[in-house]
């Protein structure tokens, strides 16, 4: 149900990326899920709310709608909304009486990416604001089969590597925690965190071998030992484990192969289709709709869809006056050997 990783080039260069899991296929004409980019002080106009967008920014959105799935600003700023079970809400004068400003969960990457030049301005935000008890119809268009409001969580990274994590789990309220480049679904993100200690031995190299007695050398077999005990399952604890050890353990990269090497990482986490049916004699299964890669430096994002392994790439020009929006290719494109 989705996985959000960032790795670092040598030289600083940020590139951050997750994987879109769902039942259903993003791309099919009621969901419509496509590039779009809006500029700097231009007026979005929200289910519940309006305002007027202080940074430029482009991302993948559902059914033409202020529902982006995940995004970049002009200032940096990336990150998306991934499914959290443990989400909560509150009706939107219930939220006002606790002094929480209301904000519907499926507008928050729009509304952080258009607002927010930093993290520290997003914690800040987030302090006052309540998610609000509400259907979203563009959703309900897109005839996903999953309701809204959509339990979620959310987080953003800016182009230093820092990261936020926010998750309304109180009553609608929202628990902010410093993030490690790593998401996944639930439970709560400080649970996650709590069970890293369980993979304290895992490790990059080779363990050779244990001399247990005088008499008894137990020899690996062939190669990676070091990672043991590393699951392979596709829940969210165990995505959350092998991304994190994954993305550290990374050898050293040039910035010109930071999408390269990001993507090597997500193949360890990207759900084939067919292998996670939500019930014994369901056709309905979770897998990977599409992944998405963003050069953060660049602001830069390159898209690949389940159905081929051709990439679309979609830079954001800050410059830009008016909405623009962009189909993801679907072409299978391979390059001939030179002769």
């Amino acid at each position: 149900m989705c996985t959000s990783i960032a790795v670092t080039a040598d030289n600083g260069d940020v590139f951050w990326g997750r994987t879109m899991d769902f039942t259903f296929d993003p791309f099919k004409p009621s969901a419509d899920s496509k590039m779009t980019a809006y500029p700097s002080e231009y007026e979005l106009k929200g289910l519940h709310q309006s305002w007027t967008t202080k940074y430029a920014f482009m991302g993948i959105n559902v059914n033409n709608s202020l529902f982006f799935n995940d995004g970049i600003n002009s200032a940096g700023i990336v990150g998306d909304a991934q499914y959290l079970e443990e989400a909560s809400w509150d009706t939107a004068s219930n939220l006002e009486k606790r002094g929480l400003k209301p904000i519907i969960g499926e507008e928050v990457v729009s509304y952080v990416l258009s607002n927010f030049g930093s993290i520290a301005e997003i914690k800040e935000a987030f302090t006052h604001l309540g998610q609000e008890k509400t259907t979203y119809p563009d959703w309900e268009e897109a005839d996903t089969g999953i309701p809204t409001p959509i339990p979620m969580h959310y987080t953003f990274s800016d182009a230093e590597g820092h990261s936020v994590i926010l998750e309304p789990v109180k009553q609608g309220a929202f628990k902010i925690y410093d993030g490690i480049g790593v998401m996944t679904n639930s439970p709560e993100y400080s649970w996650h965190l709590d069970n890293l200690r369980n993979y304290l031995q895992l490790t990059n190299h080779n363990l050779g071998h244990q001399q247990l007695t005088e008499k008894l050398n137990i020899k690996q077999i062939e190669s990676g030992s070091g990672l043991i005990g590393l699951l392979g399952d596709y829940t969210a604890p165990s995505r959350f484990v092998r991304g994190t050890y994954l993305s550290k353990f990374l050898a050293p990269f040039h910035s010109d192969q930071g999408i390269t090497q990001l993507y090597n990482v997500f193949k360890a986490v990207m759900i084939p289709r067919g292998i996670e049916h939500l019930q014994e004699n369901s056709a309905k299964c979770d897998y990977t709709g599409y992944w998405a890669g963003y050069d953060v430096t660049n602001r830069s994002l390159y898209v690949q869809p389940e159905d081929c392994p051709t990439m679309t790439k979609f830079t954001l020009d800050p410059a830009i006056t008016t909405k623009v929006t962009e189909p993801i290719q679907h072409d299978f494109q391979v390059l001939e050997a030179k002769k």
